[in-house]
């Protein structure tokens, strides 16, 4: 019996109180017997940053099999809020804040950590450090751990390669690491909004896109209609796992850069497309849009063949405008 999750993840919009920041997460009791719960309640540093809302009715007794649901609501407005970095400070575009949620139940307590990311204005972003930080993952990405425009050039041309002294490691292609299929998890997206498709392509094959999901945009002034969160909605029928052989793929995702579907005011001279074979982007055949680093834990254990892949669409370089986990794969240079 406990939390489906070890965390908890909101993201809000500073002063937008309409529609509430808010996440459900589910108390579930696998086990065979009813377990009641007698309380609910948020600890820890930024716990005044939270509330349940609505508040569970407790006590409350779970069955064998079933959920409560709890929805934990970041503030996005009042006094207790910490103070915006000013606008000169652009390498700060989100306040991470951080409490614990604690369920006392008849069989022992459960928790799991609670993490906000309050954009300063809504098309200001996080940094990829501290979304790792709500992901639960220790790792060092360089430029983009503690600035979300650290290419101050905002040309993609000027874009970082591979980054040395990082983790990192180049990627253009990965290949199937054992049996069963390839996991790929989307856990971040901080870009122009709209209703766009990732997918893989066979080393060899650059025009044969495989698609896997396409990101979803619902109604939500919180997170750019799901544009800018950690934790992204997929549309109907996205998958999450796909089988590529043995044969060795790169991934793609479509930006709308070019296009400009949905008039979130991309830049045409960096194309609709983004590669992690450096070689078929644009504006310039090696402009290094996809970053990939081993993946490691919260520990900075590392986790076997698993990678996070993070996307830079435009050429600010904060590499977070799209991220996934991929699993069970081995990443090659070549």
């Amino acid at each position: 019996m406990g939390f489906a999750s070890d965390r908890v993840i909101v993201t809000g919009v500073r002063g937008v109180t309409t529609p509430a920041a808010a996440t459900v997460i589910n108390l579930h009791n696998g086990g065979t017997t009813p377990v009641s719960v007698t309380a609910i309640a948020l600890g820890g540093t930024d716990a005044a940053l939270f509330q349940l809302a609505p508040a569970p009715m407790l006590p409350a007794m779970i069955a064998a099999g079933a959920d409560l649901a709890v929805t934990v609501q970041l503030m996005t407005n009042g006094a207790t809020l910490p103070a915006a970095p000013s606008a000169a400070m652009k390498d700060q575009g989100s306040t991470l804040v951080q409490a614990t949620l604690t369920a006392t139940l008849s069989t022992g307590m459960s928790t799991a950590s609670v993490y906000g990311l309050v954009l300063i204005q809504a098309n200001w972003e996080p940094t990829l450090g501290q979304i790792l930080t709500t992901l639960g993952y220790k790792l060092n990405v360089g430029m983009a751990q503690n600035n979300w425009n650290p290419n101050t050039s905002m040309n993609a041309s000027s874009l970082p390669g591979v980054e040395a002294g990082t983790d990192e490691v180049a990627a253009p292609y990965f290949v199937k690491a054992g049996t069963g299929n390839v996991t790929m998890n989307f856990v971040a997206r901080f870009s122009p909004v709209g209703i766009l498709p990732f997918g893989w392509f066979p080393k060899g094959m650059t025009s044969t896109r495989n698609p896997v999901g396409t990101m979803a945009m619902p109604t939500d002034g919180q997170t750019s209609n799901g544009a800018r969160m950690v934790y992204p909605p997929l549309a109907t029928g996205s998958k999450t796992t796909f089988d590529p052989g043995t044969t060795s793929f790169g991934l793609y995702v479509y930006s709308d850069q070019s296009t400009n579907t949905w008039n979130e005011g991309g830049k045409p001279a960096n194309g609709d497309y983004d590669y992690s074979l450096d070689s078929l982007n644009v504006p310039a055949p090696t402009v290094h849009r996809f970053k990939s680093y081993p993946l490691k834990d919260a520990t900075g254990a590392p986790i076997a063949n698993s990678y996070l892949v993070a996307v830079e669409e435009a050429g600010n370089g904060d590499y977070q405008d799209y991220v996934f986990v991929l699993e069970n794969v081995t990443a090659q240079a070549q």
